[in-house]
């Protein structure tokens, strides 16, 4: 099982603020933590250190940043085979900053976006992940590995990344692109506007399953068009930033196990609300272990295929997408 990722690499460099960011301040940060980051470099790390044989397709700096996530990878076992040098652009920094009140966090990019020059792909992927940052990268793969499964994890709104949108086989979206896309707010308090965000998802990328990850309400999916809710974890909240990584690493091994939808949601879900606990997006990630036990505890093993949903019921939108087309809907 061979699984591709494509996309960002940077280094991050984590802080906690007792209070936020405003004009005026100074600052003076007593800790930080620094790893790599970026979402396809986090998938790729994370999905290394679950046991399957991955590739990194990256642009890295020819600088002390770059080496520090090279040997991070390599100290996982990420396959660096596609892991490209720039010599005239330094690594890209993401500073994330943390209200520890609030736990809401602000991020500072720093450099350029870097993109890979070459695309000598010669592995063939069963699994391709993309973070939309590559768009020339990501179509060289998507078209000549085109019985491969693949996989976009949506972090902006542009041209690049509605046209990866096109050729998937899923797509995942957090609650601020799915409304940007769909043109609808959700309003957790009207099941309707969850159906119109998802129906109009669906209307524009009807090839594609789609998941929409709603941070401490969980996701939304669909499942025989009967759209689905699946409860995020009661947590200790520490850090929400690099949840959205962990939780399409635990989609992409789900997909990977041949597990049904909801046990890889499932897994998906248990695995990103664990990572919040800590801080950090990579030092963040739990291991396979941890995810597999915390499963096995709450759901049992007598159904391996079959997921129940974790601490509280499934909610249901009792509406399917057509309907939903119509702007009916019924309370969740």
């Amino acid at each position: 099982m061979n699984i591709l990722c494509i996309g960002e690499s940077c280094l991050e460099i984590t802080s906690v603020l007792n209070g936020a960011l405003s004009d005026g301040l100074n600052i003076n940060l007593s800790e930080k933590v620094e790893n790599g980051a970026g979402v396809a470099g986090n998938v790729a790390y994370m999905l290394t250190k679950w046991g399957l044989n991955t590739y990194i397709a990256s642009m890295l700096g020819s600088d002390d940043n770059g080496e520090k996530i090279k040997k991070e990878y390599e100290s996982v076992g990420t396959k660096i085979d596609y892991l490209e040098t720039s010599y005239d652009k330094q690594t890209s920094i993401n500073l994330v900053m943390i209200n520890n009140n609030t736990k809401n966090n602000t991020i500072i990019k720093i450099g350029n976006k870097l993109t890979l020059k070459k695309h000598p792909f010669v592995i063939e992927p069963n699994i391709i992940f993309l973070d939309g940052s590559d768009l020339e990268a990501s179509t060289t793969a998507l078209d000549k590995y085109s019985n491969s499964k693949s996989i976009l994890s949506v972090t902006e709104n542009n041209h690049d990344t509605q046209e990866l949108c096109r050729y998937v086989n899923y797509i995942i979206f957090n609650q601020k692109m799915a409304e940007e896309f769909a043109n609808v707010k959700i309003n957790f308090n009207d099941s309707g506007t969850i159906v119109n965000v998802y129906s109009k998802l669906k209307q524009k990328f009807p090839k594609a399953e789609i998941v929409v990850t709603i941070g401490e309400h969980g996701s939304i999916y669909s499942i025989n068009s009967q759209i689905k809710i699946m409860p995020a974890l009661k947590i200790n909240l520490v850090d929400y930033n690099g949840a959205g990584s962990v939780f399409a690493g635990g989609l992409i091994y789900g997909i990977c196990r041949e597990f049904d939808m909801e046990k890889s949601i499932t897994y998906a879900t248990i695995a990103a609300s664990l990572s919040t606990t800590k801080l950090t997006s990579r030092s963040s990630i739990p291991s396979l272990i941890e995810v597999s036990n915390y499963y096995d505890n709450k759901f049992g093993t007598q159904n391996n295929n079959v997921a129940e949903k974790p601490e509280a019921p499934q909610k249901e939108v009792n509406m399917n997408i057509e309907e939903g087309n119509n702007g009916n809907s019924q309370n969740a």
